[in-house]
């Protein structure tokens, strides 16, 4: 009985975690982005470029490899006295003026750039992440503010049918209303695909599956736009900034090392002779001897054009450096400017435009129950409803995205924004 009861529970357990083969996974737009910073696969490939760039890096500033010589000559060819020479060598080239110390130096700093180029790409997702929940928000919020309005729609259909049937509206009315409701159903149908498809450009960002069930806690609503402004502060907290920075010092390390290389490394080496030779009338003789070489390149070509190329790209640095920052200047200027004026728009928009519009339409529909409104101005009040609600939520989506990419243009990250 006992074994029963187990194989029992243990089905049980098999059959729940099946039914449970994609469990919904709900974020909010601030845990959707860290979310995608710790699952998307792209970031992770751009990771591995600081461990190649930190591999470089160890790799650069060393001695080259020593060099082991060997020599062996004899007169067996010729007069076959039992003449020989043998000499053996290890060297070791040694650079002059710390060219290894600028390699050293220039490896850093592509590992700085790759640590960089991270820093960016983190950036750029989770501004892509976060807008794209906005995207998602929009569209469904669109459907759902249709559905809410398909509600009314059917009752005046409905109405009018009942009417119809007392001879109290025309079956021309009725037929009008009807076709307002199919188009009104057509066109959620149509935003529940497009919702659909923001939501798996989400999950494409958050590194899931497309078949992962996904769930937007957050609701479409303005969101405050960041106080911050421009500084030096920004500047450092941009990383697409300090690559430019980066890029100017890695010109100038390149300047070095091109200066430095215009000798080439000097060569000293331990050797060992030993050699037997015939002399008359002395006879045969042995000689050895253990010495230092050393050898030193002249720098009779030691002109090197790539200076004036690492002068050229170190001016094109500087120069796109300023560029970033007017560009960052007015992104800054640009996003707060719009926030503003949207969150502007959006309180005369309610109060002065949506509000009435309702009041009309609902008017309208109550005088059309009395016969004194014809379809055309009930249908005309309703779709003017309709347009302004989806006008409302197209404001409010403007804005929330101004407000992120403000956030994002100031350098916040998940970091510092906690």
């Amino acid at each position: 009985m006992k074994k029963f009861f187990t194989v029992a529970i243990c089905l049980q357990c098999i059959f729940a975690a099946g039914g449970q083969k994609n469990p919904p996974l709900e974020l909010s737009r601030v845990s959707a982005a860290e979310f995608a910073l710790g699952n998307n696969l792209d970031l992770k490939a751009v990771k591995t470029g600081i461990d190649a760039a930190r591999g470089r890096a160890a790799q650069a500033g060393r001695l080259e490899n020593p060099v082991l010589g060997a020599e062996y000559g004899n007169d067996k060819l010729f007069s076959n006295e039992g003449e020989y020479g043998a000499r053996a060598e290890i060297s070791q080239k040694f650079p002059l003026f710390g060219r290894l110390s600028k390699e050293k130096e220039i490896g850093n700093l592509d590992v700085k750039l790759a640590v960089l180029e991270y820093e960016e790409a983190r950036r750029q997702l989770a501004l892509q992440v976060e807008t794209s929940y906005i995207d998602a928000l929009e569209k469904s919020s669109i459907a759902a503010a249709k559905r809410a309005l398909l509600k009314a729609a059917k009752e005046l259909e409905e109405f009018l049918k009942a009417s119809l049937i007392n001879a109290e509206a025309s079956p021309l009315d009725a037929k009008r209303a009807e076709s307002e409701t199919a188009k009104l159903r057509i066109e959620i149908m149509r935003d529940d695909a497009e919702t659909a498809a923001a939501l798996t450009r989400l999950k494409i960002l958050l590194g899931l599956p497309p078949d992962a069930v996904l769930k937007l806690s957050d609701k479409l609503a303005e969101i405050p736009a960041p106080k911050g402004q421009f500084s030096p502060q920004t500047l450092e907290a941009r990383p697409d900034w300090l690559m430019y920075s980066l890029a100017a010092e890695n010109a100038n390390a390149q300047i070095a090392l091109v200066k430095a290389g215009r000798f080439e490394d000097i060569e000293v080496g331990l050797f060992f002779e030993a050699g037997t030779s015939i002399d008359d009338p002395i006879g045969k003789k042995r000689e050895k001897a253990l010495g230092l070489s050393l050898s030193v390149p002249l720098p009779l070509n030691s002109f090197d054009g790539s200076i004036n190329e690492k002068l050229a790209l170190r001016r094109q640095a500087e120069t796109r450096s300023a560029a970033k920052e007017n560009q960052i200047r007015g992104e800054i200027s640009a996003y707060r400017m719009l926030a503003k004026r949207y969150s502007k728009i959006l309180q005369e928009h309610k109060t002065d435009v949506e509000n009435p519009s309702g009041d009309i339409y609902r008017q309208y529909l109550e005088a059309r129950k009395h016969a004194q409104a014809d379809i055309t101005e009930v249908l005309g009040a309703w779709q003017t409803c309709l347009q302004l609600k989806l006008m409302r939520l197209s404001l409010v989506a403007e804005q929330a995205r101004n407000s992120i990419a403000l956030k994002y243009a100031l350098g916040v990250n998940e970091k510092n924004e906690k």
